[in-house]
């Protein structure tokens, strides 16, 4: 039998298809027999989330109204559902994985591909195929083979699943409970909106007030210091005492203690030399880019995230979700081969410092490490 490959969304799909020579259908491709795959393989691909948790009135119809005599809503076991609007898509999906033996997971290598790609096996019915794991950090054409080649198999990635189903979980357990509670509560008060109270949501939403509070109740305090210009023989140069006081006074006070008119000579006593090396900054995580494009641009998390993902399904960067901040021995390469084009493609032109991979910057063991936590 054909495996049957599940990538995450379309996109993802269609990167990997660009490996091989694949025929589109509707709904999945058909890669056509080659060395990684003799008999050929079907790809396909969710659209996000096909599968989603169902809503508490499925459980009950006694929590379909907003009461607090009906909370907490604690079913006794958490089913799912296809998601509004992707039932043909699932069912495309559903008929492939049936009728095979092997089913590739190529979601996207963090906890939430697992969970995908679980919850939507789960819910086609399928038992006992052969399950396989892609996982790749680059969408280069060579490295999509070679993770093809290279399949893993579940472990870890069941593990992966079972947590991102946990948070899952408890995120309808907060919404669902917690929202309801807030509103209902708040409009006995007389505030007729509803409340949406989230697990990750709620907190931040705290922190931000909490730091407003801080900047609206900030009294500032003014401080004195000293400051001067001295002239030696090579020029002119400001310097700054080590001094903060609050009143200009006790400033002024020391400096008649020291007798120090705006013309007094100096001395100089001592002086040091220091070797410094700074090392060249490391390559981007996506936090560290997120916080670089806030500051520099005032672009959102979300908006860089947003773009990240759509260059990393163009080939040109590394995976995105993960905090490495190295990249693997074969993406130094495809750099090292591809710096030229590169170039052309930014429109600047550099002279490349060395073509030898360092491990301040390339470690394939921190790559997987992070990637699978």
């Amino acid at each position: 039998m054909k495996p049957v490959i599940l990538a995450e969304k379309p996109s993802q799909a269609k990167a990997y298809a660009d490996a091989f020579t694949a025929r589109k259908y509707e709904g999945y491709m058909d890669i056509s027999p080659c060395p990684t795959f003799p008999e050929g393989a079907y790809l396909t691909w969710g659209v996000g989330h096909l599968v989603e948790l169902k809503e508490p009135h499925t459980y009950n119809p006694a929590w379909k109204r907003w009461t607090l005599g009906s909370l907490p809503i604690l079913p006794d076991r958490y089913e799912f559902q296809v998601a509004k609007g992707k039932f043909k898509q699932f069912s495309v999906v559903k008929k492939l994985i049936r009728n095979t033996d092997t089913v590739i997971n190529a979601c996207d290598v963090d906890r939430e591909g697992s969970n995908i790609f679980y919850s939507i096996y789960d819910q086609t019915g399928a038992r006992g195929q052969t399950i396989k794991r892609l996982w790749i950090n680059s969408l280069e054409v060579d490295e999509v083979r070679k993770g093809f080649e290279n399949l893993r198999n579940n472990a870890k990635d069941l593990q992966l699943y079972e947590e991102a189903k946990s948070r899952q979980i408890s995120d309808w357990l907060v919404g669902m409970n917690g929202s309801r509670l807030y509103t209902l509560l708040l409009k006995a008060k007389g505030l007729q909106h509803v409340f949406p109270i989230g697990r990750v949501q709620s907190p931040t939403v705290f922190l931000i007030y909490q730091r407003q509070r801080e900047i609206e109740t900030f009294v500032s305090e003014p401080f004195f210091e000293v400051e001067a210009q001295f002239k030696a023989a090579q020029g002119v140069y400001k310097g700054k005492a080590k001094i903060k006081e609050p009143k200009r006074e006790l400033v002024v006070e020391l400096l008649n203690k020291h007798e120090i008119q705006p013309d007094s000579p100096g001395t100089i006593i001592e002086v040091t030399h220091k070797d410094k090396r700074m090392p060249p900054p490391q390559l981007h995580s996506l936090s560290t880019l997120q916080a670089t494009a806030n500051r520099r641009w005032k672009a959102s998390p979300a908006t860089v995230l947003k773009t990240m993902q759509s260059l990393y399904e163009k080939k040109l960067v590394s995976y995105p979700r993960t905090d490495t901040r190295h990249i693997t021995q074969a993406e130094f390469g495809y750099l090292a081969t591809s710096v030229k084009a590169l170039q052309d493609l930014i429109g600047c032109q550099f002279e490349v410092a060395s073509r030898t991979p360092k491990r301040r910057f390339v470690d394939s063991s921190k790559v997987q490490e992070l990637s699978s936590l």
